[in-house]
């Protein structure tokens, strides 16, 4: 019965040092590089001292269980800002007009003396793939030169 009790105790103690470390899933990414997570009309710190909104995002692009005669395009509006300056513009996925498709968009954004590069690199979830109406969301990498 002793030898149960120590084998208790020890299991335990490994699952409650394993439940009581950190997890790295809410932490703050370092400041000069972030990735988010976003739906329309929502708003993320950006360092220390910026904003980036996502304002809308237009999802076109095919379904996943159709065929189509073009793979479409998805659209995500932003508006980063910096104390009194900001600025707006449009990242695309997909067939978005020139060239060829593009899985990743990137942008270089100048707010006065800082320099930031925006990659959307996902939005989700892709179309036909959910059984219930999702909000889409925006995978947007940030980092700060």
């Amino acid at each position: 019965m002793r030898i149960y009790n120590h084998f208790v105790t020890i299991l335990l103690g490994g699952l409650l040092a394993v439940g009581c470390q950190g997890s790295n899933e809410n932490e703050a990414l370092p400041q000069d590089r972030a990735s988010l997570v976003m739906a329309a009309s929502q708003s993320a710190r950006v360092g220390q001292n910026a904003t980036l909104q996502v304002e809308k995002i237009e999802d076109s692009r095919c379904p996943a269980n159709v065929v189509c005669i073009r793979y479409g395009n998805v659209n995500v509006s932003y508006t980063l800002s910096q104390e009194t300056e900001s600025r707006q513009g449009i990242l695309c996925l997909g067939d978005c007009g020139n060239g060829p498709q593009k899985t990743r968009d990137s942008t270089l954004v100048q707010l006065g003396s800082d320099r930031y590069q925006l990659v959307l690199t996902e939005v989700r979830p892709y179309p036909g793939t959910s059984p219930v109406e999702v909000k889409p969301e925006a995978v947007i990498q940030v980092k700060k030169f």
